[in-house]
């Protein structure tokens, strides 16, 4: 079996147990096989308290089809557009504590979030604010997205 059909048959196996009625699709674009579930009223069930569910599933997923395929993939599981709403959820965030580091003029920190949300807003913040930087310190569930302004010819940092 091919890599897209290992994963799709796993995810089907999985969300039977899970919820009842679903939608499913499989696609793969740059390296990434992307999941996309559409149900009606279960999306709850598949995304969790604030994405935990939708992280694990993606997890298991991967364990999953590495034990079967032989290699790593990787996999960004995506119900009824949760990962659209989130990143703009997280840029709004970013936005915010970037207006206040400006406002301030020193840094600001945002934590509680996972590599994936400090990279959204990493990029975020490198894309729309010349004057900032961003970087990550800490470690586990103390890490932190730390946004300070550039000093004089600074260039970006991103550790995230």
């Amino acid at each position: 079996m091919d890599k897209l059909t290992v994963i799709k048959t796993e995810t089907e196996e999985m969300l039977k147990k899970m919820i009842e009625k679903y939608e499913l699709e499989v696609t793969e674009e740059n390296g990434i096989f992307n999941i996309v579930i559409k149900t009606e009223e279960e999306a709850p069930t598949i995304i969790g308290r604030h994405g935990e569910t939708i992280r694990a599933i993606q997890k298991i997923i991967e364990v999953i089809a590495y034990k079967n395929i032989g290699e790593p993939v990787n996999i960004l599981v995506n119900v009824n557009d949760y990962r659209e709403k989130q990143k703009e959820r997280l840029e709004n965030l970013a936005a915010q504590a970037a207006e206040r580091a400006r406002a301030e003029q020193r840094q600001t920190y945002l934590r509680g979030f996972s590599s994936y949300e400090r990279r959204i807003m990493h990029e975020y913040i490198t894309a729309n604010y010349a004057d900032l930087t961003t970087y990550s310190i800490g470690e586990g569930k103390d890490r932190r997205l730390i946004i300070d302004l550039k000093k004089d010819g600074q260039e970006e940092q991103a550790a995230v």
